[in-house]
């Protein structure tokens, strides 16, 4: 049995959203100390990690580890009324694998919904080495994608120790955008080496507007031609970050 409540239910439709702006379905991994998931999208090109500590809910109860498979656009759509004056309380019945959301308000609303048969693979935890790290306001960075995008499909990052510079390209038209340290928007930049990757902008818009739900602060780790990890700060405990594998450009 795993029962668990949020005083405020918009906060898991948030965290919902972000998952499912690539994730149409996967595992919920449940302990007695944290919920998780780690789902790749179905092209392989992008992947979620997603934990959420038991003490991030008002309520948490699971007596011993549970794999739920769940449905993220079907559970949503169940929630798409949610108010933040909401109460949740989320039950999953292991007899009858169903989970049943109970939305208490101006008045009490009870959800049932089927889950799906686990996945037996597991996604590993990617093994990689960053030489730039970038910590920003997550609107900033979000105004960077949707700039990039009005020139190209396609968005170079590059880093040096004084700045991050974010470069699209088209036929016509090129952008290049600048956070300099000591900018309001740029809150920390790390940098071992300069690096330098170019990544798919349809993937990164997805991404930042997933976790701009869920968060203001935004950290973006990655080295030349290797995958971006892209974090976002939680008020909650817990950790909701993103991997995207990079487009290798001749020279």
């Amino acid at each position: 049995m795993f029962k668990a409540s949020f005083a405020d239910a918009k906060i898991w439709k948030n965290l919902l959203t972000a998952i499912s702006r690539l994730i149409e379905e996967s595992d919920f991994e449940i302990t007695p100390d944290a919920m998780r998931l780690r789902s790749m999208d179905p092209s392989h090109v992008a992947m979620v990690d997603f934990e959420l500590q038991s003490s991030a809910f008002e309520s948490y109860s699971c007596t011993a580890p549970l794999k739920i498979r769940v449905n993220m656009n079907s559970m949503l759509k169940l929630l798409r009324r949610v108010g933040s004056d909401e109460h949740l309380e989320i039950v999953y019945d292991e007899g009858t694998k169903k989970i049943e959301m109970t939305l208490k308000g101006k008045m009490m609303r009870r959800f049932t919904m089927p889950t799906l048969e686990p996945a037996e693979e597991e996604v590993p935890t990617p093994k990689l080495t960053f030489n730039t790290r970038v910590k920003m306001i997550a609107g900033s960075f979000r105004d960077m994608i949707e700039d990039s995008q009005a020139i190209s499909d396609n968005v170079k990052f590059e880093s040096s120790v004084q700045k991050f510079v974010v470069n699209a390209s088209g036929e016509l038209s090129t952008a290049t955008i600048e956070l300099e340290k000591g900018s309001e928007a740029l809150l920390d930049l790390e940098v071992k080496e300069p690096s330098k990757a170019t990544f798919n902008l349809n993937y990164l818009a997805e991404i930042i507007k997933a976790g701009s739900t869920a968060s203001e602060v935004v950290t973006v780790e990655y080295s030349t031609n290797m995958p971006v990890r892209i974090q976002f700060e939680m008020p909650q405990q817990g950790r909701l970050q993103y991997y995207l594998a990079p487009r290798i450009e001749a020279e």
